[in-house]
């Protein structure tokens, strides 16, 4: 407290309060983490056959082949037997996903149509991605 002459005059003590504020930025947070898409990339980029795209696509799951045969999904390679669980894992992760599979140009058509199989088993909807 001050004193001027005989009067006292109280000091204020002035504090904001953070709460509220702080509340809004966590529901913005939570907000903005739930309605983010994850986008799982194959991890290579194979040489992919030419075509035309009539529009453009954004899918929530990339399996990449290569000209090896080796299936490549987060930037990990799978054995074609080894990834529907890799598949239903990013699946049930985002339910309404949509594949594309970049195959390169020597790849074995039987890997790539055995990967679509998969998708199609899933109920994935899937494309095969050209260049």
């Amino acid at each position: 407290m001050a004193r001027r002459g005989r009067t006292v005059i109280p000091e204020e003590d002035t504090e904001l309060n953070m709460t509220p504020m702080l509340d809004v930025v966590f529901i913005l947070l939570i907000f903005f983490i739930v309605t983010s898409v994850f986008v799982k990339t194959p991890g290579i980029d194979p040489s992919q056959p030419e075509a035309t795209l009539d529009k453009e696509v954004k899918p929530t799951i990339l399996v990449a082949v290569n000209a090896q045969n080796e299936v490549w999904i987060d930037k990990r390679p799978y054995d074609i037997s080894e990834i529907r669980p890799i598949i239903q894992s990013i699946l049930a992760e985002s339910p309404k996903a949509e594949a594309i599979i970049k195959a390169d140009r020597d790849a074995e058509v039987g890997v790539v149509m055995s990967v679509q199989e998969l998708m199609q088993d899933l109920k994935i909807n899937t494309r095969v991605g050209t260049e």
